[in-house]
């Protein structure tokens, strides 16, 4: 027995040190194999091709590199995308993950699963710049994007003029599929640390006679102070800026101006009796309107906001293609020349507004398609005794 357990040992040795081999050699020859299916450079070559047809450049900091663990795909280690002609990046991140199916995979198929994007950071002002070159209507019907699983973005920045605007940007989309529920999810932080989430959901139909509706269209965004937006409806889309929508909903805030004193505070029985903190003012809700008409012709695309609450009240039409713009023109204007038309119209009227460093009384603007924004004698006095 005793000559025969050191053999069984060295033997049992020899099959765990076998065993190792064969599974490294299987472990090399499935990276080598899905590095002969995944084929990197097939995926850039797409991604070059599809981001210079608007205008985009791919830029990668080292080959992307193909990934079997957690899931098949392929890794970009730092990338941006830049305007043409520009030196400064739409949007640069740490890196990237192109997840891709098995099934596509062993069909030697190119198809993207997923796309995980990690610490990017968001230029608006080129982003802004990039809008601006693409074409106002795309040349015939639309053409809904199809994304089998989704796209997730996490740690990212966004930034105008070279200052941060949000922190922590997150994005979650998934499946975007004719006749299936799209939903969008997004978080960020704001400079003062408060924190927004917004979520859209809606159901895309297929393109017909050069439409897509956008069925079951819902929009909420939540602020961490209590501000909420929480908007219904439907729309339709023929491609570029012929966009139409109408929505309705509410928007609850805290009330712009704050309870009286009378009402806060309470009896004081002696005067070594602490007095107790205010009670927080309840929130408002108003009832909120919103329609979007489409580009058609020489009319920009319009915005119709109606909101009607308890302290407020507003009706207005907004060409948000034309700010951008109209500020330009202010910034060029010499003095005694007006900028121009303004970018919006309507009325909108506030009773009382305390936001701390603005206090105004039955605050007023009645905007006229020549007409600049004016405020009210009572507000503008209220807001002069604030600034003492």
């Amino acid at each position: 027995m005793s000559a025969t357990a050191p053999s069984s040992r060295h033997l049992l040795r020899w099959i765990a040190l076998a065993i190792v081999a064969v599974l490294v050699a299987l472990a090399i020859a499935a990276a080598v194999y899905v590095h002969n299916l995944l084929q990197p450079d097939r995926f850039t070559a797409l991604l070059e091709n599809d981001l210079a047809a608007v205008g985009l450049k791919l830029r990668l900091q080292a080959p992307a590199e193909p990934t079997l663990f957690p899931r098949p795909g392929v890794q970009l280690k730092g990338f941006s995308l830049t305007n043409s002609g520009s030196n400064r990046p739409v949007l640069q991140a740490a890196g990237a993950t192109i997840v891709v199916p098995w099934r596509a995979l062993l069909h030697g198929e190119i198809a993207i699963e997923r796309v995980d994007v990690v610490a990017p950071h968001l230029n608006l002002d080129e982003l802004e710049s990039l809008l601006a070159r693409l074409p106002h209507r795309a040349a015939g019907p639309p053409r809904l994007p199809t994304i089998t699983t989704g796209v997730h973005m996490s740690q990212g920045t966004l930034s105008r003029k070279g200052s941060p605007l949000l922190f922590d940007f997150s994005v979650e989309t998934g499946a975007l599929a004719p006749g299936k529920v799209f939903r969008l999810e997004a978080a960020a932080r704001g400079a003062a640390g408060n924190r927004f989430t917004a979520v859209l959901t809606t159901m895309p139909l297929a393109a017909h006679d050069g439409v897509i509706e956008l069925k079951a269209l819902s929009f909420h965004l939540a602020e961490q102070q209590g501000i909420a937006l929480q908007l219904e409806g439907e729309g339709s889309w023929r491609g570029g800026e012929d966009l139409a929508i109408q929505l309705q909903g509410t928007l609850s805030h805290r009330a712009f101006a704050p309870p009286s004193a009378a009402s806060t505070s309470a009896p004081a029985t002696s005067a070594a009796t602490p007095r107790p903190p205010a009670a927080p003012a309840p929130p408002v809700t108003d009832k909120i309107v919103l329609n979007v008409s489409p580009a058609r012709g020489h009319a920009p695309l319009t915005v119709a906001l109606k909101l009607d609450g308890d302290d407020a009240h507003a009706d207005l039409r907004l060409q948000p293609t034309e700010f951008g713009r109209w500020w330009k023109r202010v910034l060029a204007a010499q003095p005694g020349q007006p900028p121009g038309t303004l970018p919006f119209t309507g009325k909108a009227e506030v009773r009382q507004l305390d936001l701390g460093w603005l206090k105004a009384t039955g605050l007023t603007i009645d905007a006229g398609p020549d007409l600049a924004p004016a405020a009210s004698s009572s507000s503008a006095a209220a807001a002069a005794s604030a600034a003492h």
